[in-house]
């Protein structure tokens, strides 16, 4: 028996006329109904999910194989090559060789060297020489020699003078030689006449004959034929005055 025929059943127990059950019925369908749809849209709508498409792994083709580079083996031309310094060039002096010769006749022309010039080497010329400034060289001259300057090295010539110079070698005149007042002079010194007025530290050998005025001084021997020596000169050393010993 269905739930419908019982509530009739029930209904007609209880004295309610058909009519009223079935209005029952049908209003308790109804709500039963409403629940229903007020259930059903309550409830969340579901979307079916699209299907996830997974895409296709690519399908590798093997690469060919590339044949192996053969290993360059790269050496370092640095490394063979030997770096070798640089030789710096060596300029050596060469001292002029003297002339040889039996008569010494100048040329005329004066050769000077002046205050603020240095020469670092031989000076040699077959006219007259002035030396105002420096040199570190022997100086040779056919004809006279003035010095005024300074001179490292050995001096020869034809007359030589000097005045207020400093001269450091030793002196050989074929002429005479005058030493002047404030001149300092080391080295041995040769010549026919010889006048001296400054200083001298060496050996003095005059041919023909020596003067020593008031302001000279001599340390080391003097030989000449003869000697002649003013007041306040002073001769430190052996003095030898004879024509035999001079040649």
């Amino acid at each position: 028996m269905s739930d419908l025929d019982n509530k009739i059943m029930k209904g007609g127990d209880l004295g309610e006329s058909f009519s009223d059950l079935m209005k029952k019925v049908v209003e308790k369908q109804l709500e039963e109904e409403n629940v229903l749809a007020e259930a059903t849209d309550d409830a969340p709508t579901e979307t079916p999910a699209a299907p996830i498409e997974t895409p296709a792994a690519p399908i590798e083709t093997p690469a060919a194989e590339e044949p192996a580079a053969p290993d360059v083996i790269v050496k370092s031309e640095a490394a063979a090559v030997s770096v070798k310094p640089a030789d710096l060039p060596v300029f050596e002096w060469k001292e002029a060789e003297k002339p040889v010769v039996e008569n010494y006749q100048p040329v005329s022309e004066v050769g000077v060297i002046s205050p603020k010039t240095t020469i670092n080497g031989t000076v040699s010329s077959k006219g007259h020489v002035r030396i105002e400034g420096t040199v570190i060289g022997d100086v040779f001259a056919y004809g006279d020699i003035k010095v005024t300057g300074k001179i490292a090295g050995d001096i020869e010539g034809g007359n030589i003078e000097f005045g207020g110079c400093v001269v450091d070698g030793d002196i050989k005149a074929r002429g005479d030689i005058a030493v002047g007042k404030d001149s300092s002079l080391s080295g041995d010194m040769r010549g026919s006449l010889i006048t001296i007025d400054g200083k001298i530290k060496g050996n003095v050998e005059a041919l023909k004959g020596a003067h020593m005025s008031s302001t000279s001084l001599v340390k080391g021997s003097l030989a000449a034929p003869t000697l002649s020596m003013s007041a306040g000169a002073e001769l430190q050393g052996k003095v030898s005055v004879s024509k035999d010993d001079v040649e």
